[in-house]
């Protein structure tokens, strides 16, 4: 049972919190690829899409630092391109075009966005219908009394013949809150799960071994980014 609470805690706060960083991400993604893309033919986009794809990785830490907790399992480390010792700046700060993960990392920020505001918005509904539902016994008198008027409860409850007693109306709601906090771990963990293991396959798919720091692998990327930094120097 502790597992179960501490299991349902984590997919909660991972669904609650993942919006947050989802949303300036799904922005960075859209301006700055929009942007960058958009005025690339005449060079000056080129170091914009930099720009968002070093920005991208702040906040991919950040999703991946929350994954770990809802899969139970570590997640291996990014493993970015790096640019030779030697390389100028320029090179330096272009370095991110010719990486696999940091495009992969603007690809998160896209198709996570919709699945987190899914998350988060059922996680939210749900946590406050079981709560409300629950502890109906405890507050719906007030309203009752302030109102004058039911909050159409009393139509089930006379359907079922129980009457329109406050007693009926209460033990409804907290049968429909009992029902809901039973579906409450199973559905928030699919949620999370969901969304948790697409961002395992974007954000860490990449491992040491695959990334991209050897010369055979990046050598047309680098001579790519060569060419793009002799453009823009002249």
């Amino acid at each position: 049972m502790n597992k179960i609470f501490k299991q349902l805690g984590a997919d909660s706060g991972y669904l609650l919190s993942a919006f947050p960083i989802a949303l300036p991400a799904f922005v960075i993604t859209v301006t700055g690829f929009s942007v960058g893309l958009g005025t690339a033919v005449i060079w000056i986009g080129v170091p914009i899409l930099a720009a968002t794809l070093f920005a991208m990785r702040g906040l991919a830490a950040a999703g991946r630092s929350q994954l770990p907790a809802v899969l139970n399992r570590p997640v291996p480390p990014a493993h970015y391109k790096r640019a030779p010792e030697s390389a100028s700046a320029l090179r330096r700060y272009l370095t991110p075009l010719a990486d696999g993960q940091s495009w992969m990392n603007l690809l998160w920020g896209l198709v996570n966005f919709p699945l987190a505001i899914l998350g988060f918005t059922v996680a939210l509904s749900w946590w406050a219908a079981t709560l409300a539902s629950l502890t109906y016994p405890l507050y719906a008198w007030v309203i009752r009394r302030a109102t004058g008027e039911g909050e159409g409860l009393e139509y089930a409850t006379r359907w079922l013949g129980w009457g329109d007693s406050y007693a009926a109306l209460s033990t409804l709601a907290v049968l429909g809150g009992l029902v809901m906090a039973l579906l409450l771990p199973l559905i928030l963990r699919g949620l999370a799960l969901t969304q948790a293991w697409l961002a395992r396959g974007l954000l860490a798919s990449i491992s040491e071994a695959d990334a991209p720091h050897g010369p055979v692998r990046t050598r047309e990327f680098g001579d790519e980014v060569t060419r793009v930094q002799e453009r823009l120097a002249t």
